[in-house]
């Protein structure tokens, strides 16, 4: 005679279940700080695009500041020679907008059009007195990882277009900041706008 058994164990289906449940109980933090991760890091790319772009309407500012020190020593017309289309502006008042950086001298580097890509940002990590860590300047850049005295290529492309008025006295500065991030399709845009204004002599 056959004695009935008195183990117990779990079934089939009770242990799906259990897996189910684990799954669901480690899934869901991991995915809501996947999506946290994301989150943080577009919020970051935003205030970094934030700043380059409103580093770009303060170097036109430099700009038109530099002229009027410069016409200290020297009489001369620095609102004129700021708006002279054919000065060293010329690239900034074309549509697309020009490339404008800050050298390590203080000066300013002679502005390059923005076609074909040409104004990209390079993140300059090499030592020293650098003026600014975002460049124009691809020179010995890296796509890779990013090396102490390299320039890795960034997302960022940055383009400063001028619109000077019609009565000479002022001059509409678009600084505009694009970059993709992530598996967002859209180019994303950050603008800064204002208006230098005539302040050193009457037309």
């Amino acid at each position: 005679m056959k004695l009935p058994s008195t183990q117990s164990g779990f079934s089939l289906v009770e242990t799906l279940v259990a897996i189910t449940i684990l799954l669901l109980v480690i899934i869901g933090p991991l995915a809501i700080s996947a999506s946290t991760a994301k989150s943080t890091s577009f919020a970051s790319e935003q205030v970094v695009a934030f700043f380059l772009a409103q580093e770009g309407v303060e170097l036109v500012q430099k700009y038109r500041d530099d002229l009027l020190l410069e016409h200290f020593a020297t009489p001369g017309t620095p609102w004129a020679d700021f708006t002279d289309a054919s000065g060293a502006l010329l690239r900034c008042m074309q549509p697309q907008g020009c490339g404008l950086e800050i050298l390590n001298s203080g000066k300013l580097a002679t502005p390059t059009l923005c076609s074909s890509g040409n104004c990209k940002l390079y993140l300059d990590l090499s030592t020293g007195d650098n003026r600014a860590r975002y460049t124009h300047d691809s020179t010995g850049y890296i796509t890779a990882t990013p090396l102490a005295g390299t320039k890795p290529i960034t997302p960022y492309t940055r383009s400063i277009q001028l619109i000077p008025d019609v009565a000479g006295r002022e001059v509409r500065v678009i600084s505009r900041v694009t970059w993709r991030t992530g598996s967002i399709r859209a180019e994303q845009v950050a603008e800064v706008e204002s208006y230098l204004f005539n302040i050193y002599e009457t037309p």
